[in-house]
């Protein structure tokens, strides 16, 4: 789930985890407090939980919430394939797209920079920056203005965290 517990939206975990099983998902599990959430699907579509969560959520929590739903080997793949040698004092992001000609479009509106190490495999973008640069290196200042198609963005530490509690 996109931006929970940032920028003024506060849902308590506890919350989504009942609302989310009131709403018919089954072993549903918070991971940390920024709206990751894994919950057996069975052979369900996974477009139509996204929609069905961001509905629930929305009526509940009166947050337009945009939610990617990702099977775990899916995930687990993603965090596989990190190109960037992971080295100290850098962050390791996933930024997770729509589609694959999104994530292209993302990395291709990435301003040149010795700052930012950008690559992308799929509808996911793999980015290593400075830690402290997050938000003003020139790939995430480009990231914090850009508008339209949906992304969320995730640390690869994050998603350790999600695989292992899977």
């Amino acid at each position: 789930m996109r931006g929970v517990n940032v920028g003024g939206v506060r849902i308590l975990m506890a919350e989504l985890r009942a609302l989310l099983a009131e709403t018919g998902f089954s072993s549903v599990t918070t991971v940390l407090a920024s709206g990751n959430v894994l919950f057996d699907l069975d052979e369900g579509d996974p477009h139509e939980a996204e929609r069905r969560m961001e509905q629930a959520v929305g009526e509940r929590f009166g947050y337009r919430a945009r939610i990617l739903v990702l099977p775990v080997d899916e995930l687990r793949e993603a965090a596989a394939a990190y190109p960037h040698p992971r080295a100290e004092g850098k962050h390791a992001y996933l930024i997770f797209a729509e589609d694959s000609a999104t994530a292209e479009a993302v990395a291709a509106e990435a301003p040149s920079s010795n700052e930012d190490l950008i690559a992308v495999r799929g509808s996911v973008v793999y980015w290593e920056v400075a830690k402290g640069r997050t938000l003003d290196s020139p790939f995430g200042a480009a990231l914090a203005k850009r508008k339209g198609a949906f992304l969320t963005t995730r640390n690869l530490q994050t998603i350790e965290k999600i695989l292992k509690a899977a």
